[in-house]
């Protein structure tokens, strides 16, 4: 377990234990993350993908992505997008707000989003992405980082990740595919090891993290500082939790529904509409209910939801099948 008492810094940001939530569009809010800051194991974590456009323009709905919690963190603000001076002026308003760290997105491949010229899109040119890199590592004194895939459609990127070393940022998180890849086949940690061995900076490794014996084996077969883990969180958000142990919990009914609770009681409170409410109850929710007893009849249930009130009915009835 040596892996997980390598702390290290960012920085200045010290990230212990060495185990970061994955940005996650739609999912990472400041009420996603505040919930796995209290399941406990998490060391860092990153905010769903912003964009710069909509920050530099200060749009109401978009300014509203930066709201976070003192538990959080450290905590990252992670941005997009293809214009580099629009870049340069979103990580300002990231950093005035007060956070950890300032993340860039260069590993997003949905369609929309590269269109734009954004995301994984960057990896396309090197001197573009190294000089949105540069103009937000100068105007910004927080530590700046970059999350990456291997390449559009190779194993290219690492010149990159050198030009971003000089340049002063502070750490890269690698998934192991490329853009053209999406999320189909494996992710190749081989890749990931061979760019913790040719960089200096924190290297944090991501791609088919899916339990706790997964992360230990990406410690082991990458070398690399910290494990970043995105759609296994979803599965299981005490999965951080279950790393630090050393175990998972076979049957774990009841504390996903507390989950699930503890989930709801945040977004009920939060100044939103009820349809807003609705869809993260839905989504996550969802995800949390896979892979467990009765999952499919809450899963079920959330498709005839009108309010909140309905998402309680719904863990109140699991709980009952619980003690039954």
């Amino acid at each position: 377990m040596n892996c997980l008492q390598r702390s290290f810094r960012i920085g200045d940001v010290l990230i212990d234990p060495p185990l970061a939530l994955a940005p996650m569009a739609e999912v990472t809010d400041t009420y996603y993350r505040s919930l796995v800051k209290e399941l406990g194991g998490a060391g860092l974590v990153v905010s769903e993908f912003i964009s710069a456009e909509g920050l530099t323009r200060d749009n109401a709905r978009t300014k509203q992505m930066l709201a976070y919690s003192e538990s959080e963190r450290p905590v990252a603000i992670q941005i997009y997008g293809g214009d580099p001076d629009r870049m340069d002026d979103a990580a300002a308003i990231v950093e005035s707000e007060g956070v950890d760290i300032v993340d860039i997105n260069m590993g997003c491949p949905v369609k929309k989003v590269v269109n734009s010229g954004a995301g994984s899109a960057l990896l396309k040119d090197f001197d573009r992405a190294a000089h949105v890199v540069e103009k937000i590592r100068r105007r910004v004194k927080i530590p700046v980082t970059v999350k990456v895939r291997k390449g559009w459609e190779s194993d290219d990127v690492l010149p990159l990740l050198k030009r971003f070393e000089e340049i002063g940022v502070a750490a890269i998180a690698i998934h192991g595919r490329t853009r053209n890849e999406a999320y189909a086949g494996a992710s190749d940690w081989a890749y990931i090891a061979h760019v913790k061995s040719e960089l200096r900076i924190p290297v944090w490794g991501n791609g088919d993290v899916k339990t706790p014996a997964d992360a230990l084996r990406m410690f082991e077969q990458t070398g690399v500082d910290g494990v970043m883990i995105g759609r296994g969180a979803l599965h299981n958000p005490f999965i951080f939790r279950d790393i630090i142990s050393g175990h998972s919990i076979p049957d774990e009914l009841e504390r996903r529904i507390d989950a699930m609770q503890r989930y709801l009681e945040k977004i009920d409170s939060a100044p939103q509409p009820e349809k807003w409410k609705l869809h993260k109850a839905r989504t996550v929710i969802g995800w949390f209910s896979k892979g467990i007893a009765h999952g499919k009849d809450i899963r079920s249930g959330l498709a005839d939801i009108t309010a909140v009130a309905d998402v309680q009915r719904l863990l109140d009835e699991a709980r009952e099948r619980i003690a039954a």
